[in-house]
């Protein structure tokens, strides 16, 4: 089976998902609006590697999704293909990077212009026949109805709606110019014809794939029973034509067109828009491949409208056009995404409040009976812990000026911090730390020391050994109900070497909670350690303090309200300290 085919067979195969190396937004959005014309169910587009973000917006028909951002290459999947959108000078590292990470993947397409020979070279050496690349300097590889690698097609709903190019067809197109080739899909479209498979080689003097290999790829493919060409000035690309043709090896039907004979009205030889669209050598003008071209039998015309004559001629399929409903998509507005959706109050009854509470939080269903019992056990322990607490007294006091229960509340949670409460999500990232950096509890505890940094989840003012905190205990509990608990046992590893230095710096309630909730995650809900580090980086960890912090701190406020007690005021003996004068 050929590769066109092969891409063509099923899309559930995804033998259409492709990683994208570097960000271009038009161009992204018009391979998912290509992939949703094309009656896809998902896109093909499975990440971007760019910096600073973890996802970029985009439509998919009208709905709005996020594309999953990454700052290298690596990640569990295993996309067939490259887009790689990066620049000139970064793109062969980049290149390399992909392919010796995802040896099986089909091939690429080198956006970018001014990529040194040189690195084109080696990238030609070293992945040119294993996998199919086209550029550098193009606007990439289609397969009508199945992928769409780059922007190529164009990257205007309209214009790739008016170009067909979700119809499976019968005519191929390869051109050197990523304009042209865009140009004659229409052409194609607007004469009765549908695509079958379409290239833009680039404009560059060496290519990662030989166009030979192209060629082939079109004389091997059953869908397609003729081929329309686009070259010009420059270099030797055309001449594989002729070999092949003169070889036999390609027997289709060609219409070809080579630009830049008005270079001959020059003195001199005139450098054109490609790099490689100068005469150099003998051979490479305009006529001196339109001649060799005719001599073994391949149509070229003289001029462009010629062309489109002769698409006329090539032979005609029997398609059907996939539906294109642009209408309402031409019509998308952006907005603030949301997943979350409104319960629906036939299932209010089919679990408790903290299951739906918890599924909010990490975005899908939870599983397992374990991960609901700690959850609750978590908002219970932690609902309140006395009056004294800063949180507590700060929304007192606010009630007690009159404010209302919203205002009160949110003075309580803005002293939520490093210091009160907000620890349980550093605490995750140092046992997430600790055991993905496989160091000793007491190199991590030395290693925090040296840098002057105090260990979150360590530490309690009222409990130490001796006097156990019991909501550490009763949390301690869960250990036993899982297999393995690695962020759990190395938080205790830790707490055995504080302690040994201080009887106070125990495992307190917001480690025990970050140790234990990492562990239950990992076994009973099978988060893997990218998706745990992604919920540190969302502080998911500090939510499980805040939110039933909050009830307790609402319980405060209505307290103050029953008592009624008027304006807080400090006494002036405990304001003022008075020193001593000698």
């Amino acid at each position: 089976m050929s590769i066109l085919a092969d891409i063509r067979k099923d899309s559930r195969s995804r033998k259409d998902s492709m990683l994208v190396l570097g960000s271009h937004p038009a161009i992204i959005q018009s391979i998912l609006d290509f992939d949703h014309l094309s009656g896809k169910k998902e896109p093909s587009i499975v990440g971007i590697v760019t910096a600073n973000r973890k996802a970029e917006k985009y439509f998919f028909g009208t709905r709005e999704i996020l594309i999953p951002c990454r700052p290298g290459i690596g990640g569990s999947d295993a996309p067939a293909w490259m887009l790689n959108l990066q620049s000139g000078r970064r793109t062969y590292d980049s290149t390399v990077a992909f392919f010796e990470t995802y040896p099986q993947a089909l091939g690429g397409h080198i956006f970018a212009e001014n990529v040194p020979e040189k690195h084109t070279l080696d990238l030609m050496r070293r992945f040119g026949r294993k996998h199919l690349i086209v550029g550098p300097s193009g606007v990439g590889l289609l397969v009508p109805g199945a992928l769409k690698l780059g922007a190529i097609g164009g990257i205007d709903l309209a214009q790739m709606a008016a170009s067909r190019i979700g119809t499976k067809g019968n005519i191929a197109v390869i051109s050197t110019s990523g304009g042209m080739t865009n140009e004659l899909i229409r052409s194609v479209a607007d004469h009765g014809h549908r695509l079958s498979f379409a290239a833009a080689i680039g404009g560059n003097l060496f290519l990662v794939s030989a166009l030979t290999d192209l060629l082939m790829l079109v004389q091997e493919d059953p869908d397609t029973d003729a081929l329309v060409y686009f070259g010009e000035l420059g270099g030797h690309d055309e001449y594989e034509i002729v070999d092949l043709v003169k070889a036999r090896k390609f027997t289709k039907p060609i219409v070809a067109y080579i630009a830049g004979v008005i270079d001959e009205a020059f003195a001199t030889h005139v450098q054109f828009g490609h790099a490689k669209a100068l005469v150099a050598h003998s051979g490479e003008s305009a006529r001196d491949k339109r001649d060799a071209l005719r001599a073994v039998g391949v149509g070229v015309p003289d001029t462009f409208p010629e062309v489109l004559a002769a698409l006329g001629t090539l032979p005609q399929k029997r398609f059907t056009d996939a539906p294109f409903a642009i209408d309402t998509l031409l019509r998308r507005q952006k907005s603030i995404l949301s997943t979350r959706q409104v319960a629906d109050t036939g299932a209010l009854s089919e679990g408790p409040y903290v299951k739906a509470m918890l599924e909010a939080l990490i975005g899908r269903p939870v599983r397992s009976p374990v991960t609901l019992a700690f959850a609750d056990a978590v908002f219970t322990y932690t609902i309140d812990h006395g009056g004294q607490v800063s949180g507590a007294v700060t929304t007192m006091i606010a009630a007690r000026a009159g404010k209302g229960l919203v205002e009160s509340l949110a003075a309580g949670l803005l002293t939520v911090g490093p210091r009160f409460g907000g620890a349980v999500n550093a605490a995750a990232e140092n046992w997430i730390r600790g055991v993905a950096g496989k160091e000793s509890a007491r190199e991590f505890v030395e290693g925090m020391n040296r840098r002057s940094e105090l260990i979150s989840g360590i530490g309690h003012r009222k409990y130490r050994v001796g006097v156990p905190d019991p909501r550490v205990k009763a949390l301690s509990a869960f250990a036993k109900k899982l297999e393995k608990h690695p962020h759990y046992d190395f938080a205790c590893a830790v707490e055995k070497v504080t302690t040994g230095k201080n009887g106070k710096l125990i495992l307190n309630v917001d480690g025990a909670i970050a140790a234990l909730m990492l562990d239950i995650l990992a076994e009973c809900e099978e988060s893997s350690a990218e998706e745990l580090t992604a919920l540190t980086d969302a502080e998911f960890f500090n939510a499980l303090f805040v939110i039933p912090r909050s009830v307790g701190f609402i319980a405060h406020f209505m307290e103050q309200k029953r008592n009624d007690e008027g304006l807080f005021r400090l006494a002036d003996d405990l304001l003022f300290v008075r020193k001593e004068t000698t």
